[in-house]
């Protein structure tokens, strides 16, 4: 087990060791009532109400896996599936003792984790033991430039993402005095250079840029300073959790230029009214709106539990079908054939094809870019790869 980080407070650490040791250790190849068990492992900060609606979205594509009940060659039993899913509380001290939990429970695959610096944080365990890392939500582009096998992204990169920032900003909203403003997680400050990037390739000023804390609510100063540098536009690169407070500060501030926020905010309502500010957010995927797959999952997300799905519940359906998927298509519980199957096949997801290539990247990516309005949030235009969405 990796060495406690002497500067935790002991009863945190001997907590968290107490709870590893009364849970125990799954073994994925259990027998049980005629099923072979196995594994999925799910991490993220679960005390997170978008966590906890993804980890929703995992169980709902294991509980219909389970439905279509299938065998591998050789095998006498059916597989059953278990989300097993461990709470890393976004650290990357705690993310690394949940990924020895998932070793040791010799899981298939694990389904997340949440951010880009937990992700990072505990890549390379799982590369050592072959367990395929399936990120479904932070697209910073360093999680698979460190060459491992066994990282997939499902959503694209931050260097794509920040490509169709960049023309949503200048051709579809027509700015030209922008403000760019992230926080310090690894995710915004990729972000935020790429995007920074692309900018610099177009005819538009970068009139202000700053950097806050991921933890802080509090946006006075930097958005004092951007009203002062009379931009048309604020680029706020940050996970959506900060965004509610980042929009009140801003209505506050009688702020007149729009807010472009990054992917997630589609799941949080922002009631404008009569400011004279538009918020827009640009989401890593089709517009759902009229495609008959995405109201089917809805409908199935709703009856099992009694609320409706987010968005990113939808992104952890999608990478847990692909894991099971690449089990199938593998016909193995092998970690080194499922990375091989992941890394080979394409495969079907609610908005389009999923592959990945050498390097773990999504293949085929898909963005919509929304404006907040009464009645919602209301696509104002559609990118793609090229690849048609199934939604067409």
């Amino acid at each position: 087990m990796k060495a406690i980080d002497q500067r935790w407070p002991w009863h945190l650490a001997m907590a968290l060791l107490m709870e590893l040791l009364l849970v125990g250790t799954i073994s994925a190849q259990a027998q049980d009532g005629g099923f072979k068990k196995v594994a999925v492992g799910f991490a993220g900060p679960l005390g997170d109400s978008m966590v906890s609606s993804a980890r929703d979205g995992a169980e709902l594509a294991i509980a219909e896996a389970n439905l279509r009940s299938f065998r591998l060659t050789g095998m006498n039993a059916p597989i059953q599936f278990v989300l097993t899913a461990q709470d890393d509380k976004s650290d990357v001290n705690i993310a690394g003792f949940a990924a020895q939990y998932f070793v040791r429970s010799q899981v298939v695959g694990v389904i997340g984790h949440w951010s880009t610096a937990t992700a990072m944080a505990v890549a390379a365990t799982y590369e050592q033991n072959f367990i395929p890392q399936l990120m479904f939500t932070a697209s910073g582009a360093p999680y698979t430039r460190k060459g491992y096998q066994t990282t997939f992204r499902v959503p694209a990169s931050s260097d794509r993402t920040a490509y169709y920032l960049a023309e949503s900003a200048v051709n579809v909203l027509k700015a030209y005095r922008i403000a760019v403003i992230g926080n310090d997680s690894p995710f915004s400050r990729s972000l935020s250079e790429a995007f920074v990037q692309q900018l610099k390739e177009r005819p538009v000023k970068i009139v202000y840029q700053s950097t806050v804390s991921s933890n802080t609510s509090d946006f006075n100063a930097p958005l004092k300073a951007v009203v002062e540098n009379q931009a048309d536009l604020i680029f706020f690169s940050a996970n959506a959790t900060q965004a509610a407070a980042f929009v009140q500060t801003a209505k506050r501030l009688k702020a007149t230029a729009g807010l472009l926020l990054t992917g997630g905010a589609v799941n949080q309502a922002f009631t404008v009214g009569a400011e004279r500010f538009s918020v827009y957010t640009l989401e890593p995927d089709a517009a759902l709106d009229q495609c008959r797959g995405w109201k089917s999952f809805q409908q199935r997300y709703q009856t099992k539990f009694s609320r409706p799905p987010t968005s990113f519940s939808r992104y952890a359906y999608n990478a847990t079908n692909v894991l099971i998927d690449a089990i199938r298509q593998a016909d193995s519980l092998d970690g080194k054939k499922i990375t091989a199957a992941l890394h080979r096949y394409r495969f079907n997801g609610l908005s389009g094809e999923i592959a990945f290539d050498q390097q773990g990247n999504a293949v085929n990516y898909f963005y919509t870019l929304y404006q907040s309005a009464a009645t919602g949030w209301r696509p104002l235009k559609e990118f793609s790869s090229g690849h048609p969405s199934v939604c067409k």
